[in-house]
């Protein structure tokens, strides 16, 4: 399996299980990795297209292969013990759904706190079919000062493509329409969940 290797400055997991785990998930789908993860202490990785519970895992078992130490939010909902303690394992910071928060400004802040973050978000925010993508990722990318690596889940290609890097500007609309033309021609899971509509 041709799998691609990091960069120096991209923050790396030496956790052999965890790598293992990864190749065997991509096997299983026989899925691989086009493209090359941004070498960089601190960025965003936004994943789409998300039609399906699927991409979770597809692009779960990319990260694990790469041996990328990267964290990712997740519903308290799918933490109860002993799905929790693995959830955490694996990269995951619980959010309560039902609580309101500013996860915008709580992220920044864990950008500032640390050395090293990769933070995977999938904009669409849900498997349904979203008309509009939220826009809390470039939110927080452009308050954090940090950029943005785009990751396709391409299922014609049956691959996970790590595309270009933006920098977040101040002008969103701008930014938002280059990402709209990475992504546009990405055979998702579920074509009829993905509007494909993002500002």
């Amino acid at each position: 399996m041709d799998i691609p290797t990091l960069k120096d400055n991209t923050p790396k997991t030496n956790n052999v299980i965890k790598k293992a785990i990864g190749r065997f998930m991509l096997w299983c789908y026989r899925w691989h990795v086009e493209g090359e993860v941004h070498n960089a202490k601190k960025f965003m990785v936004i994943l789409a297209p998300h039609t399906s519970y699927w991409d979770f895992l597809t692009n779960m078992g990319t990260m694990l292969a790469l041996g990328v130490h990267n964290r990712w939010f997740v519903a308290d909902a799918f933490c109860w013990w002993p799905l929790g303690y693995f959830m955490r394992w694996m990269g995951g910071i619980p959010i309560d759904r039902s609580c309101p928060q500013d996860l915008v400004s709580f992220t920044i802040s864990k950008f500032a706190d640390h050395e090293e973050l990769i933070l995977a978000l999938y904009p669409e925010g849900t498997t349904r079919k979203a008309e509009k993508w939220k826009t809390g990722f470039w939110r927080i990318a452009y308050g954090a000062g940090v950029p943005i690596q785009f990751l396709a889940v391409d299922y014609e290609k049956r691959a996970s493509v790590f595309g270009p890097v933006i920098q977040p500007t101040d002008n969103i609309e701008a930014d938002m329409k280059k990402i709209q033309a990475f992504f546009k021609d990405v055979t998702p899971k579920t074509p009829g969940n993905f509007a494909g509509e993002y500002f």
